[in-house]
C-alpha cells in the first residue's frame, strides 16, 4: 500500500496527541528517538532547544524518494523550502504546536527552532527514511555537500 503525504500527515497528529516517551533535550544539538514502525510507517520525535536545526537536506535523494510530514508537538519550528528556478530561493514558513506539513519527495528543506522556548516534533516517513543527501546554498545556487545514511546520528 502506498501513503500519500495526507496519510502521513494523519498518523504524525494521532501521535503527537500520544507520545510515549518524555521529551529529552540536550545542548549539543537536537534528539532524535524512533518511536516505532506502524503500517510500514517510520515515526520519530525529535526535540530541539532554540537555534537547534537541520541543514538543508532531502529525504532519500534520486533513487529513494521518501515523503515525509511532521507535526509541532510543543514550541514552534521554522522550516525553509528551496523553491527551484534559474536563481532558487528559500521559502519560509513557521509551524506551531498543533500545526502539521508534508514534505514531497523532491523537496528539500531545513528545520530550526527559531523561538525562544524548546520545541518537540513527530516526523513520519513511508517507506523507512534510509538516507539523506545535504546542500549548501549560497548566491550561486544549491550544492550538494554530503549524503547520510540510516544509522548515522541525523
Amino acid at each position: 500500500m502506498s501513503l500519500t503525504t495526507a496519510d502521513l500527515s494523519t498518523v504524525t497528529q494521532r501521535m503527537a496527541s500520544e507520545l510515549p516517551y518524555p521529551p529529552r533535550f540536550r545542548r549539543s544539538g537536537r534528539t532524535a528517538r524512533l518511536l516505532g514502525t506502524v503500517d510500514g510507517v517510520e515515526l520519530w520525535m525529535l526535540c530541539w532547544l532554540p537555534g537547534q536545526g537541520t541543514g538543508l537536506h532531502d529525504h532519500g535523494g534520486r533513487r529513494t524518494p521518501v515523503p515525509a510530514a511532521f507535526t509541532v508537538v510543543s514550541g514552534a519550528l521554522t522550516e525553509f523550502t528551496v523553491a527551484p528556478g534559474e536563481f532558487p530561493t528559500l521559502d519560509r514558513r513557521t509551524f506551531r504546536a498543533g500545526q502539521t506539513t508534508t514534505v514531497g519527495i523532491r523537496d528539500i528543506h531545513a528545520v530550526i527552532n527559531r523561538g525562544n522556548v524548546p520545541a518537540v516534533s513527530v516526523h513520519a516517513y513511508a517507506p523507512r527514511l534510509s538516507m539523506m543527501r545535504s546542500y549548501l546554498f549560497d548566491e550561486t545556487g544549491l550544492w550538494l555537500a554530503s549524503i547520510t545514511r540510516a544509522g548515522d546520528d541525523w
